[in-house]
């Protein structure tokens, strides 16, 4: 799982979360907790991916707030 820094503006922020796994891979946000690109997973397995993404949105809001583009932009 890879999170991003907080994206956008105001109303519109979110945090982007990537999940892999071998050939499959799902992008998803929070706030929302859905997933909007699949590439692999089955439903059930996309509904268990959602239910984490909610139950543990605290946790990854901070990790979130962690992440410093810059630095990561640097290669730093």
């Amino acid at each position: 799982m890879l999170v991003s820094g907080l994206v956008g503006t105001g109303e519109h922020k979110r945090i982007c979360v990537y999940f892999s796994d071998k050939d499959k891979n799902a992008e998803g946000s929070i706030p929302d907790c859905k997933i909007t690109v699949n590439n692999g997973f089955t439903n059930d397995e996309i509904a268990e991916i959602e239910e984490y993404l909610k139950e543990n949105k605290d946790h990854i809001i901070e990790e979130a707030r962690k992440v410093n583009p810059m630095k990561s932009f640097l290669g730093k």
